[in-house]
């Protein structure tokens, strides 16, 4: 908004919606939680663990206090993930064009891959990728999915085709090594199949999502005890799916589409910079 008037009123109203008189969330009471909750989360990964790692030592009361506090942070940064998939669901299911969405994430994804490598791995590397690049593959995995099915009339071969373009879609993300990888890829074709049943949705996407962490061990991407240690702290995401299911689906915020994509590199780049901050005060 233009009018600073306008954008209090705005404001006002996003605020009056959070939460209706049936008791639904919008979703831009989602998108705020997600937003808070990742915040908290890359606060403990990307600042306490340094410091857990490279200048507390280890064992004594400050380490101790350090480390109960980076795994409350990381618990509790699990509910943004899922948030983002069904965001990212609503905004296929209602985008004019995949192509120009696919194209932002796209570049997002670029933009953030070195506030990323420099936060949480102090340097740029290919060992792991933000979560835009998931969120992208779970885009094009959803397009994918949507031709097999209107473009094969045969339930078989559009069953087969669908069952190919998650298989490539979950191998993409692995292969980048992205956020989440294949079972965040995994998660929201889950979503997007269970679209038209929201209690299904929400019973099934957390369980089919904690139990694709398992499909890398047979396959040899990861071993059986890193696979059940995962659970331990991805299994907080179950705490997000009733908010999810009470989501009424309206959204109040308007005109500021860029800023929760902006947010994602900034915020980034803020903790870095208060991190070398606090490394010359200390």
């Amino acid at each position: 908004f233009r009018d600073g008037v306008k954008s209090k009123g705005n404001t006002r109203i996003v605020l009056r919606n959070l939460r209706d008189a049936n008791g639904m969330f919008s979703e831009d009471a989602l998108k705020l939680l997600a937003l808070v909750t990742m915040f908290l989360d890359h606060v403990g990964a990307g600042l306490l663990k340094y410091f857990l790692v490279h200048t507390i030592p280890e064992g004594g009361a400050a380490w101790q206090y350090c480390d109960a506090a980076y795994q409350i942070l990381r618990t509790v940064g699990r509910l943004s993930f899922p948030i983002y998939c069904y965001l990212l669901l609503q905004g296929f299911l209602h985008t004019r064009s995949v192509a120009r969405y696919a194209l932002r994430l796209f570049l997002f994804a670029l933009l953030s891959e070195a506030p990323f490598d420099l936060l949480f791995y102090g340097k740029m590397t290919m060992a792991h990728q933000n979560v835009f690049w998931t969120l992208l593959a779970g885009l094009l995995t959803m397009a994918a999915v949507r031709q097999c099915r209107e473009r094969l009339k045969s339930q078989v071969f559009g069953g087969l085709c669908s069952a190919a373009a998650v298989a490539a879609g979950m191998t993409a993300a692995g292969l980048l090594h992205t956020d989440y990888g294949y079972s965040g890829v995994f998660l929201i074709v889950v979503l997007y199949l269970l679209r038209g049943d929201r209690s299904l949705q929400c019973i099934l996407s957390p369980a089919l999502f904690l139990a694709s962490y398992f499909i890398g061990v047979p396959l040899g991407l990861r071993s059986l005890e890193n696979a059940v240690d995962s659970l331990g702290i991805e299994g907080f995401c179950i705490a997000v799916f009733p908010l999810i299911y009470l989501c009424n689906g309206k959204r109040y915020i308007k005109g500021h589409k860029y800023f929760f994509y902006l947010i994602y590199p900034v915020h980034m780049l803020i903790l870095l910079l208060l991190r070398y901050l606090l490394l010359f005060l200390l």
